[in-house]
């Protein structure tokens, strides 16, 4: 069985697993916008700077192919061979399991038909000196806008944006030294935008003063003064600001530093961040493959369709959010949607709904809670009950504290972000109902053309505590193509086609490096037939790292009843290290456990409760105990865990737990 299965992965004998395209030998394809975008003028700014943006995504000419490098420079040469609008995904595989998943979510949102590997031979090194990189990165983006004659600095870049009648769309903020600032470097030559440069601390989770984060406003406008651009009002050149940078999303304006601002709420106003908006901004951030990812979904990826999720009751003001009405403006406009609204609006309905993963591209929720939960219908859900995405998702949740430390996984915006969300709109604080755009209306904003980063901010509103995190200048149209797709060829050589790889590695029985080919190139069936059938008939070949390549294809697969014995092949230190792992893990538990006591799935939930919630998974282990083997056990369990636990607030719950079940009050 395991033979037939390999040889089904195979080429027939004698024939390559898919021809090698023949490098292009056209110039760049030439489409021209000018007229189109010059028509852009007579909207108003709120729609313009949306509507320009949505041109070049529709009418660039894209390889249908994905290339994988290994670098953040490797992928900025990869980026330097785009010419005019002619595009291709560039995702950066670092070898790590959130890369793995990064590009295997954008393979099947993207659907190409290659994936393949480039490592330049020849490349000319990126130098280490700041000032050589920011120019090099100017350079780049020249060579694309005009080969002929490529301009050199960002004063004749914009020059020729201007004489192409086709820019500047906006401007990116980039720290040379930042990991994002590939991704800075990607959108600037993928939505034609300048780049002018700031210093990120990489400290996305803390709090910036008012003092710095007015030197950073003043010090953007500078350079954009010196480069000549007009920024001073909306409708000038420069309506959006995109960051690319590890910065801290959130400002403490007051003297002690607790009257918190969002960062993208106070860049792009006057007299410091508290005047008047002259431009919209939102921030990517991340490590190099991370941030690119996210930036690559916003070119690339064309959204279709909407999930929508209500925890709001009946009644004023919770009807002017109703995700049904949302729902109904997105379904009439053409996409497909998904409404969970009253009364199947619950913490248990939403756990039907995402226990099974998401497939979707844009994600609308309506909750209560704080930064690690979400109340629904007067029950919590948590971090890790953010469902497993299938495909690049964005997200918009009207509720408090959620994005306020976006680099933690231990928090709701971090979760959605570590489980590949790629644009997140999301509050630092606690905001107020009515500081949100109502959820119909978003929609109808975005419908009307509007970018995301305009979309969800109220017109004429005084800075307040709402961050966009990715790309804000990302569209969203039912009929969009994202581009239009021409043939795999690629105008880099040479590449590695990963279909040849893992045959190459199947045939030579290295089945962990196979089994992860398998699902970077969208073959999760494949993988996860392969990783059954070995850990079934060759469980000496199946170890560790077979194992953590392995988990996800067989969830997305619904082979759930496999993921424990692949998980039990992981280390304990592995078992904990990846949230995506540990989620997986606690979602195919639930399914299996379901259907009746499993002890393989509760012995592993017993050694697994996830980081930040481990008193709630406790509660629920101790459920399935009690189930299986009565209170006593349960209790036993819980006792065990209470210790464990840094405070009396965190121990609160199986305390409670303890008494229901029938210990005594105390532990």
């Amino acid at each position: 069985q395991l033979f037939n299965i390999m040889n089904a992965m195979l080429p027939p004998a004698g024939q390559p697993a898919q021809p090698e395209p023949a490098a292009p030998d056209k110039g760049p394809v030439k489409v021209e916008v000018g007229d189109l975008l010059h028509q852009c003028n007579k909207f108003p700014p709120t729609r313009r700077v949306g509507a320009r943006a949505h041109i070049f995504r529709e009418y660039q000419a894209v390889a249908n192919a994905v290339v994988l490098v290994d670098s953040a420079e490797a992928a900025a040469d990869a980026i330097g061979a785009w010419r005019g609008l002619f595009r291709f995904p560039v995702l950066i595989d670092d070898g790590s399991l959130e890369a793995t998943e990064n590009i295997a979510r954008f393979v099947r949102a993207f659907k190409p038909e290659r994936v393949v590997r480039w490592k330049p031979a020849d490349a000319e090194p990126w130098p280490d000196d700041l000032t050589a990189r920011a120019v090099r990165m100017i350079e780049t983006i020249g060579n694309i806008v005009e080969e002929t004659d490529p301009p050199k600095s960002t004063r004749q870049l914009i020059e020729k944006f201007r004489e192409k009648n086709i820019g500047p769309q906006g401007v990116v903020a980039i720290d040379p030294e930042d990991p994002a600032w590939v991704a800075g470097l990607a959108l600037a030559a993928g939505r034609v935008q300048p780049v002018i440069f700031l210093k990120g601390n990489g400290k996305v989770n803390r709090v910036m003063t008012g003092a710095e984060m007015r030197g950073l406003a003043e010090a953007l406008q500078h350079q954009l003064d010196q480069v000549g651009l007009e920024w001073a009002e909306l409708g000038d050149e420069i309506d959006m600001i995109t960051i690319a940078a590890n910065l801290p999303g959130r400002v403490g304006l007051g003297i002690d530093g607790k009257d918190e601002k969002a960062l993208t709420d106070l860049i792009g106003r006057h007299r410091g961040g508290v005047g008047t908006r002259w431009a919209w901004a939102g921030m990517i951030f991340g490590d190099a493959q991370a941030s690119l990812y996210r930036a690559m979904c916003g070119i690339f990826i064309a959204p279709k369709d909407a999930w929508l999720f209500d925890g709001y009751g009946r009644g004023d003001p919770w009807d002017l959010y109703d995700a049904t009405s949302a729902a109904r403006i997105l379904d009439e406009a053409g996409f497909g949607i998904e409404v969970h609204d009253t009364p199947q609006n619950h913490a248990d309905d939403w756990r039907k709904a995402c226990n099974k993963g998401l497939s979707a591209d844009l994600v609308m929720i309506n909750s209560k809670g704080n930064m690690n939960f979400f109340d629904l219908g007067g029950k919590k859900a948590f971090c890790g009950d953010i469902p497993l995405l299938d495909r690049p998702v964005a997200v918009h949740i009207v509720h408090s504290w959620s994005a306020r430390l976006p680099a933690s996984p231990k928090t709701v915006g971090g979760r959605w972000l570590e489980h590949g969300a790629y644009l997140y709109y999301g509050s630092i604080d606690e905001p107020f109902l009515n500081a949100f755009v109502e959820t119909p209306k978003v929609v109808s904003r975005l419908l009307a053309g509007m970018p995301f980063g305009v979309a969800v901010r109220r017109d004429n509103s005084p800075p307040w505590k709402l961050n966009v995190l990715g790309d804000p200048l990302t569209t969203f149209a039912a009929d969009s193509t994202a581009g239009r797709r021409l043939g795999p060829e690629l105008p880099i050589a040479p590449v590695e086609n990963l279909r040849e790889e893992s045959a190459s590695m199947l045939k030579k029985g290295e089945f962990a490096p196979a089994i992860r080919d398998l699902v970077l190139t969208g073959r999760d069936g494949d993988a996860a037939r392969l990783a059954a059938a070995l850990i079934d008939q060759k469980p000496e070949s199946f170890g560790p790292d077979a194992a953590r390549w392995s988990i996800l294809p067989l969830f997305r697969t619904g082979r759930y009843g496999t993921i424990a014995p692949v998980f039990a092949r992981l280390s304990p230190e592995e078992m904990g290290k990846h949230f995506l792992l540990l989620d997986a893990l606690w979602d195919a538990a639930r399914i299996v456990l379901a259907r009746g006591p499993d002890t393989r799935f509760e012995g592993l939930l017993r050694r697994n409760l996830r980081p930040g919630q481990e008193e709630h998974d406790a509660v629920e282990v101790a459920e399935y105990i009690n189930d299986r083997a009565g209170p006593g056990e349960a209790v036993h369990f819980l006792e065990g865990v209470s210790p464990t636990l840094p405070n009396e607030h965190r121990r609160k719950p199986v305390l409670n737990a303890i008494r229901r079940f029938g210990g005594p009050s105390q532990p």
